[in-house]
């Protein structure tokens, strides 16, 4: 009798952390991201209108930057204007730290120091961008915008 009480808990614990892993990713993929803006060292940390994300697609965000390409690297995240935990976007590892152009990165949502940092090889106008979709973390790109 004791074995099947404890297979039984076994099973139900296992279906509970089952539906918590859908709640939290259901509630992240209904979390408004529409306040964010790209905050770093060029905006002084500030949450700047100019800085605002916009929504291009179905929970993608962008916004463009013109950035000076002097060999020194620019640090950033995606937050809301009062660092909202669930609204901080930092990098979600270190091999995640460090943006090159062309590449995405994953991203982790309720960080508080794991800045990104991009070093641009030319001088220009960039996009970034962090995109909300699919599962799993966000993933945040750098596109040189070209005329």
């Amino acid at each position: 009798m004791k074995k099947i009480s404890f297979v039984s808990a076994v099973f139900i614990a296992s279906l509970l952390s089952g539906c918590a892993t859908n709640v939290i990713d259901s509630f992240t993929k209904e979390q408004n991201f529409d306040g964010l803006y790209l905050r770093g060292v060029f905006s002084w940390w500030e949450a700047d209108e100019k800085y605002k994300l916009v929504a291009t697609s179905d929970e993608i965000y962008s916004t463009s930057i013109e950035l000076i390409a002097d060999g020194q690297p620019y640090d950033f995240k995606f937050a809301d204007s009062d660092w909202t935990p669930g609204m901080n976007c930092g990098y979600a590892n270190r091999s995640d730290k460090v943006i090159v152009v062309g590449k995405s990165v994953r991203a982790n949502c309720v960080t508080t120091d794991e800045n990104f940092r991009f070093t641009p090889s030319e001088t220009g106008m960039f996009q970034f961008t962090i995109d909300f979709s699919g599962y799993g973390a966000p993933k945040v790109s750098i596109r040189l915008i070209t005329d």
